[in-house]
């Protein structure tokens, strides 16, 4: 066997690993250096080769059940990934607490996983921010390409609210707050210049790194006032993108970062009217052409939902702009839902795996995925007989297509294409977790460490696929 490979010449090689399945490929890395060298000098595992595809949503803990974050797939998507994320060195709630993920990577407090390859790592613990000495509230951001850098990724520490306003609702100063109303009036973010600190995976150390304003835009005229909102109701702080990371601040306006140049600006909310509880919430995502706004509200009592998409093309002159993608009511996919869940397509999702005998019927079921483009198609035509739901939730973006998922009438999991108003069953989901905040998960096969020594020193593990 060495003999043959060793006859191989290094074209030839590159051109048989090159037609291997991108999972194939991915696993081929780990087997010998020198297929690793070569899969990654002549960049074979390509980004647009990796799958690409939606296999689960992960929602985070909430009031009714646990702070344990609950992955929910098919059960053939369920056997190949550590969804349950047991393979970790803590069962704890809330060392268990999701802070923020990107293209298939899960980061936790102090930790940092991949349910697909089952790899994890400690992190170091993060310095006292500089945020601190402001009194912000501060969230995190993961920052992984895997075109870019396949092995290394960063964590940024991001601002978003001052703490005495985090906790204010109905307009009441907290009673321990030493705001005022002249503080109240200050711009918001507090100075041109941001400090906070970032982890890097290649230096395996927390770092200060600061964000200057960027001169010559539209500013968004927000003041600290602007800040007040409930926090129960709010999701998806930032997201990153193509080198920028979005932070959805509190008042719904966007801070754009910009990690190339270490610039910042502020982007005006595309929602000219407050938002509270009573007229929906507005969640920050991505999907195929960028970054996007939704906002579910609801309209005579049926619920209306509108997109967003952030435009930076040259056709606006250069200026940022939201552009409304999408403004629908749903009250006839709502009326016309079927209620009856006793079918041959419909089959219910798993909700992680806790018993022997769910594992043994996921192993017995067939491999399916969910198709988007030719699965089961719902009717929306003029309703006839109404037996109208209440219950409808968003879930998300697909990440590679213009297409959003609600949960509808306590049992059904939906996808809607946005330019086509196509709606499709994707399965049963009973009892969603008790959750405001969810997102779609699509895995990523690529080793996660790139500084191996350092990573080894700070309690790196690999558990293998049962």
């Amino acid at each position: 066997m060495n003999n043959m490979e060793a006859a191989l010449p290094e074209d030839l090689l590159a051109n048989i690993l090159g037609r291997l399945p991108p999972c194939s490929l991915a696993v081929s890395r780990c087997v010998r250096k020198d297929w690793c060298a070569i899969i990654d000098h002549r960049r074979l595992l390509r980004a647009d080769l990796l799958p690409l595809r939606l296999d689960a949503f992960f929602f985070k803990g909430g009031q009714i059940l646990t702070s344990h974050p609950y992955f929910f797939s098919s059960r053939s998507t369920a056997r190949r990934i550590g969804g349950r994320l047991d393979f970790l060195d803590t069962f704890d709630d809330e060392d268990l607490q999701i802070m923020d993920h990107c293209n298939g990577l899960l980061l936790f407090f102090e930790r940092l996983a991949n349910p697909a390859t089952r790899q994890w790592m400690h992190l170091p613990t993060i310095p006292m921010s500089p945020c601190v000495a402001l009194d912000l509230r501060t969230d995190f951001c993961l920052v992984y390409d895997p075109m870019v850098s396949p092995h290394h990724f960063e964590v940024f520490c991001v601002p978003l609210v001052p703490e005495n306003i985090f906790y204010r609702s109905g307009g009441e100063l907290d009673p321990d707050s030493n705001s005022s109303v002249d503080q109240e009036s200050l711009e918001w973010p507090l100075s041109s210049r941001c400090t906070t600190h970032v982890f890097s995976s290649r230096k395996w150390r927390w770092e200060e790194r600061s964000f200057v304003r960027q001169q010559g835009v539209e500013p968004a005229n927000e003041t600290i006032a602007d800040l007040q909102f409930n926090p129960q109701q709010f999701q998806r702080h930032a997201l990153y993108l193509k080198g920028e990371i979005y932070v959805h601040c509190k008042n719904n306006s966007l801070m754009r970062i910009t990690l190339s140049n270490d610039k910042y600006q502020m982007i005006k909310s595309p929602v000219k009217s407050k938002i509270d509880d009573g007229n929906g919430v507005l969640q920050l995502g991505k999907s195929e052409k960028g970054v996007y706004f939704a906002l579910l509200s609801k309209d005579n009592y049926f619920p209306q939902f509108q997109v967003w998409l952030l435009n930076k093309s040259s056709s606006c002159g250069g200026q940022i702009e939201w552009v409304l993608k999408a403004n629908i009511s749903l009250e006839a996919v709502m009326d016309n839902f079927p209620l009856n869940t006793d079918n041959s397509f419909s089959r219910p999702w798993i909700l992680n795996y806790v018993t022997e005998e769910a594992i043994r019927r996921a192993q017995e079921e067939e491999e399916l995925e969910w198709d988007f483009e030719n699965g089961i198609i719902l009717e929306t035509k003029d309703k006839t007989e109404a037996h109208h739901v209440n219950n409808i939730y968003f879930l998300g973006f697909h990440p590679y297509k213009e297409i959003a998922f609600f949960w509808v009438s306590s049992s059904r999991v939906i996808s809607y294409h946005l330019n086509t108003s196509k709606v499709q069953e994707l399965g049963i989901l009973y009892h969603l977790p008790g959750t405001s905040q969810s997102f779609p998960y699509a895995p990523c096969w690529m080793e996660l460490f790139e500084n191996k020594q350092l990573a080894a020193t700070s309690s790196v593990s690999q558990c293998k696929s049962l």
